[in-house]
């Protein structure tokens, strides 16, 4: 930009003949009752054009002018500034190219909000001059209610860098500091997580500068870069959080972090470990504000409702959540818990870590470096009179083996255990060490779940069936009769309101494998897992794939997110 006087916009006007002298004065002298810029006067008196006027703008300003047009879509690209901020500074990304950003600005000698645009981007702000009016079609359009609450750089609040503008990052800055730029950055890093209902944040050194991403509906998503010489400033204030060593970085560690924004309070997991870049931090979002455990909204079908109630109702007896890491097991087993009497029970848990804390529920955090293991810990509380406990996971022949006596000896017990289906859990446990009579003695139910991802309601489209993936699905066994592969069935196609996924939300499915007296005599056998399935569906199971391709025939989700969920 030119450091020359800057020219004034009504001579600029006049020069070009576009206004008289005499309407230049008139105008001059009316503008002044209004508190509206001279250009704008003009425009709303009909006494200029808006191509008009943005060519005299961007001559004023010696840079390029860009306007609104309804036919070219801004919104991911404006979702990269929060909403706030952009409406407060007036301001709309308007082109991204090899990492420059244009950026429409009603005011582009606004240098305070240009350096706070590149902090927040990490990308070489370009500005380009833009009337106001141009700026709020830009936000409105991207910032539709509809959209917002899973915008693609998602609702960063930055309300604090308002009045900050030029400062930048440093590394030795004192990370105590609320005004610092580096705690207001990380603020906004981890609210934004939290309005974007993300499962993870990551912060990953990727010279020269670090990416943050967020896990949404189970898939990753770059929201923004940071330049490397802030990366050990943003490291350090969390690790000054989760109260963990600033100075180690050779050697990885834990901890947790809460933060409270309004009435939102949120608590995170955090994990750090040492990279070849620099060190990598983890974040799980514990968003204790939003999270209900209403057994009646889990999304099971009616029946399998039913039976878990009646499940939960029996005296003793081991029940086994089993799936991937991120498959909701937690969110169903917090949800069993909080279905209880807890005021006629004792209910107790020992997990590692307590993601959330439950009313009237005695929860015990694992600890191994205090030995306070799986193990030792169940043995612990079974000296505490429960009537229910939960173990976290049962990851050893130790902890396997204290898990059935407990069930054998008056307690329900509830836990988890990494298995692709229900079915698996009696592997499992048979490869912990334990023999076919216990294991049929002690389990009573084991529930398998996944987490499809929804289809967006805006944009999916009918598709023709891949009935090759249904094969896949199956690996071999029968479709069930009531399956109508001639039906109708969708796709992901991509849109604003997805963020050009093609998904928003998830649902998820359930195989509920109930001991009946016929599996409990073929598992004392030791039949293989074929049978047992066989016999588990003869009894009314409905299994994992059955129950995805429903929701894929539903319009629910796309078969290839059933496959794509079930082949791992």
């Amino acid at each position: 930009m030119s450091s020359v006087k800057i020219r004034r916009i009504g001579d600029i006007l006049l020069e070009h003949g576009v206004i008289t002298e005499q309407q230049l004065q008139t105008a001059l002298v009316d503008q002044r009752q209004t508190r509206l810029q001279l250009g704008v006067f003009l425009l709303r008196r009909g006494l200029v054009t808006r191509e008009q006027l943005g060519k005299a703008l961007a001559e004023q300003y010696e840079l390029p002018f860009c306007g609104f047009d309804e036919h070219v879509t801004h919104g991911q690209l404006v979702r990269l500034l929060p909403e706030s901020f952009a409406r407060r500074r007036k301001v709309a990304p308007v082109q991204l190219q090899n990492k420059v950003l244009r950026l429409g600005m009603v005011n582009p000698s606004d240098m305070e909000a240009i350096s706070e645009i590149e902090l927040m981007t990490g990308y070489q702000v370009e500005p380009a001059i833009c009337l106001e009016a141009d700026i709020d079609r830009m936000l409105e359009s991207a910032f539709d209610d509809k959209i917002k609450a899973k915008q693609t750089a998602v609702d960063i609040r930055i309300q604090e860098l308002d009045e900050r503008g030029s400062e930048t990052v440093q590394c030795d800055e004192n990370l105590e500091d609320s005004d610092a730029p580096v705690v207001r950055l990380l603020d906004a890093i981890l609210m934004g997580a939290v309005r974007a209902e993300a499962s993870d944040i990551h912060l990953e050194p990727d010279s020269p500068q670090m990416r943050v991403r967020y896990r949404i509906d189970g898939q990753l998503h770059q929201i923004m870069t940071v330049p490397g010489d802030s990366e050990d400033a943003l490291v350090g204030r969390v690790k000054v959080l989760a109260d963990l060593d600033t100075a180690e970085k050779r050697r990885p560690q834990d901890g947790n972090l809460t933060i409270q924004d309004g009435e939102t309070r949120a608590s995170f997991r955090v994990s750090c470990i040492p990279c070849v870049r620099g060190e990598k931090v983890v974040m799980r979002v514990l968003d204790e504000s939003s999270k209900t455990f209403d057994f009646s909204l889990l999304g099971m079908q009616e029946r399998q409702l039913a039976t878990v109630k009646q499940l939960l109702d029996r005296p003793h007896g081991m029940i086994v959540m089993t799936g991937p890491t991120g498959s909701g097991k937690t969110t169903t087993m917090y949800s069993m818990l909080c279905s209880m009497d807890s005021a006629s029970k004792n209910i107790s848990t020992i997990e590692d870590p307590v993601e959330f804390r439950l009313p009237g529920i005695n929860q015990v955090h694992a600890n191994n470096e205090f030995g306070m293991g799986f193990a030792t810990g169940l043995k612990y509380l079974m000296r505490q009179d429960p009537d229910v406990i939960l173990v976290g996971e049962i990851r050893d022949h130790e902890t396997a083996t204290t898990a059935v006596q407990a069930s054998l000896t008056g307690h329900l017990l509830i836990s988890t255990l990494h298995t692709n289906d229900a079915v698996g859990t009696v592997a499992r446990l048979s490869d912990l060490g334990l023999d076919n009579f216990k294991i049929a003695g002690a389990l009573v139910a084991s529930i398998a779940q996944r987490l499809l991802r929804r289809l967006c309601e805006h944009c999916k489209r009918e598709c023709q069936l891949n009935r090759s993936l249904v094969e896949l699905i199956y690996q071999g066994r029968d479709i069930p009769a009531g399956i109508d592969l001639n039906g109708k069935f969708f796709e992901a196609v991509g849109c604003e309101q997805c963020g050009g996924t093609g998904y928003s939300g998830r649902a998820p499915i359930f195989e509920i494998m109930v001991v009946t007296p016929q599996l409990e005599h073929a598992i004392e056998s030791g039949m293989p897992g074929s049978t047992l399935r066989s016999i588990a569906c003869s009894e009314g199971m409905v299994d994992l794939a059955t129950m995805g391709l429903d929701l894929a025939q539903q319009g629910v989700t796309s078969i290839e997110e059933v496959y794509f969920k079930l082949s791992g």
